[in-house]
C-alpha cells in the first residue's frame, strides 16, 4: 500500500497505528532554521489535534484508507494463514513494534500471530488488549473499504480467524 504524497484538506487517511485521522490543514513552518510542511491532523480514536511534519507522518504509516481489492486480500490472508508469525516475547515488544508500523500487512501479522497463540493458551491481558485494537482498526478500515457495519466487518474478522482457533 502507497504513502500518501499529498494530503488534501478534509481527506480521510489512516496514520499509522494511530487509526483514522481527516486532514485539518497542511502549514509550511520554520522547524529548527528549516522550512518544514506540517500536517494537522484530527485523529479519531483519541479525538485529538496533531501537527506532525509531514515526512514524519509518513514515516509513522501515514497512508490511504484501504481500497476494496485490498480488504478483500486481508480478509483472505487471515482466513488462510498468509502472515508472518511473530514470537510473543516476555513484554510483547515485537509484536507491538510490529502493529506500530501501521500498514495492512503489519496488522494481519499482529491479527494471526495473537491467534496462533490464542490457539494453544489463553492470551494474557497484553495480548488480548493488543488483539483488540488490532481487530478494532482493522475492522474500521474494512467496514469503511467495503461499505460494511462496523459489527460485520467485525463478523468477517471472527469468521475468517475462527478455523485457526479451532485447529
Amino acid at each position: 500500500m502507497a504513502s500518501i504524497v499529498a494530503p488534501e484538506v478534509g481527506e480521510v487517511v489512516v496514520f499509522g497505528s494511530e487509526g483514522f485521522a481527516r486532514v485539518e490543514g497542511l502549514d509550511e513552518q520554520e522547524v529548527l532554521g528549516r522550512a518544514t510542511t506540517l500536517l494537522k491532523l484530527y485523529v479519531f480514536d483519541s479525538s485529538m489535534t496533531v501537527s506532525v511534519p509531514l515526512q514524519r507522518a509518513r514515516e509513522r504509516g501515514l497512508r490511504p484508507v484501504a481500497t476494496h481489492d485490498e480488504a478483500e486480500a486481508v480478509l483472505e490472508a487471515l482466513a488462510t494463514g498468509r502472515w508472518t508469525s511473530i514470537p510473543w516475547n516476555r513484554d510483547g515488544r515485537l509484536v507491538k513494534e510490529r502493529y506500530a508500523v501501521g500498514d495492512l500487512e503489519s496488522v494481519v501479522d499482529v491479527i494471526g500471530s495473537i491467534v496462533e497463540i490464542a490457539a494453544t493458551k489463553r492470551l494474557n491481558d497484553a495480548q488480548r488488549t493488543l488483539h483488540e485494537r488490532a481487530r478494532r482498526s482493522l475492522a474500521r478500515e474494512i467496514a469503511t473499504a467495503l461499505d460494511l457495519d462496523q459489527a460485520v466487518a467485525e463478523s468477517r474478522i471472527d469468521e475468517a480467524v475462527e478455523p485457526r482457533l479451532e485447529a
